[in-house]
């Protein structure tokens, strides 16, 4: 019996190989230079990184949970303070937090769009001693708009810090790119994100160059001119040939984008033929097929899908994954559990219960998508789902 052909929830080596002859020769040049810390082809990318999301600077630094802690240090927070975050995100949302000695007070989530809710952010805030910023996280490929938080914010003085790992190249609602409407805006350059290095890799955008200069400075141990070292900082300095690589990406990131909504929209044709519903404020279980994919977002806005994440009932989740696995379909639940419930953040967990968050981590899934996804594929993976959930 013939085996199915595998699809993977990102092809890294389709990618690499149809431009592997411009990754060469930028890496070719670095080496030939001698010099694979910083120099040139960081200052170009960082230069472009900046164009790329309408901001005057950018910093690089190896890794988006490094970007993250450079933007908070470099915003003053300290030991003894609060930063309001989500629950629904990566660890090092809250994890780089209290390595800067600071405590997250978690908000819940929109159940539409899978970010922060702005409304429980702001009732969740109120009376938070010390509060000295507040992180959104721009999930899966869609920004999180703060709506009055925003206001809210200003009116207190507080900057808000945009964890925009999985989101470059999206768009608001208004059309501001990603790292163009917070005080500070955080990338990740890790290997799957829609702009990947070949490791580690992480930077930060702002327009406030004070900030940049700090944060530029810590990312070198806290080094002001050479041999001067006014604060603590960290060793986090980009390497050459990463930003060559990267550099070398940035200038297929706008088809690859192009290629992922398209995908997304494959996808939302045909789960909605199946059944299926976009996602709202009602139960998914409502829908013929009961599954509801990501809401759709109105242009200028742009949702630039690093994620294809559904959300069907919690009691079909595990079969559907099992479905999935038997025809070789990858899958991947992001995030299983809130991080209140993470054993090392238990302490931090609010009394008040994030209903949301906890059920968006029983009830999402998502399915594969990437840049050199074929469409057949697409409706390989919207068959076996339809099969699963409608028990055919």
């Amino acid at each position: 019996m013939k085996s199915q052909e595998a699809i993977p929830m990102i092809d890294l080596a389709a990618q690499h190989g149809e431009i592997e002859v411009e990754l060469l020769t930028a890496f070719a040049e670095v080496m030939s230079s001698g010099r694979f810390v910083l120099g040139e082809p960081v200052e170009a990318f960082e230069t472009a990184l900046a164009k790329l999301c309408d901001t005057r600077r950018a910093v690089s630094c190896n890794s988006g949970t490094d970007a993250l802690w450079l933007a908070l240090s470099s915003a003053g927070v300290g030991p003894g303070d609060a930063v309001l975050c989500p629950a629904y995100s990566f660890f090092s949302t809250a994890a780089t937090i209290v390595r800067l000695g600071a405590r997250p007070v978690f908000a819940d989530l929109d159940p539409v769009t899978l970010n922060l809710d702005p409304l429980d952010a702001i009732a969740r805030a109120e009376g938070v001693e010390r509060l000295k910023a507040v992180v959104t996280v721009d999930l899966f490929g869609r920004i999180c708009e703060p709506g009055p938080l925003e206001d809210w914010c200003a009116d207190r003085g507080l900057p808000i810090i945009e964890d925009a790992a999985q989101s470059i190249g999206t768009l608001d609602a208004r059309g501001r790119a990603a790292g163009d409407r917070a005080r500070v805006a955080c990338f990740s350059f890790y290997p799957t994100k829609n702009l990947g290095a070949l490791g580690d890799g992480g930077g930060l955008v702002t327009n406030d160059e004070q900030l940049a200069s700090r944060a530029a400075r810590l990312r070198s141990h806290g080094e002001s001119k050479p041999g001067i070292f006014e604060e603590i900082g960290l060793n986090s300095r980009l390497d050459a040939i990463q930003a060559a690589g990267l550099l070398v990406k940035l200038r297929h990131l706008e088809r690859w984008t192009r290629a992922r909504r398209h995908h997304a929209a494959h996808y939302d044709s045909l789960l909605r033929e199946r059944g299926a519903m976009p996602a709202r404020r009602v139960p998914v279980s409502d829908a013929s097929l009961p599954l509801a994919f990501p809401a759709p977002l109105d242009p200028p806005g742009r949702h630039t899908y690093h994620r294809y994440v559904v959300r069907v009932p919690q009691e079909r989740r595990e079969a559907l994954i099992r479905d999935l696995s038997r025809n070789a379909i990858a899958t991947e639940v992001y995030y299983g559990r809130g991080l209140h419930r993470q054993p090392a953040l238990a302490s931090y967990a609010p009394e008040r219960p994030l209903v949301e968050t906890d059920r968006a981590s029983r009830e999402t899934l998502a399915l594969p998508l990437y840049p050199e996804m074929r469409g057949d594929q697409i409706e390989r993976v919207v068959d076996v789902v339809s099969c699963s959930l409608s028990g055919g």
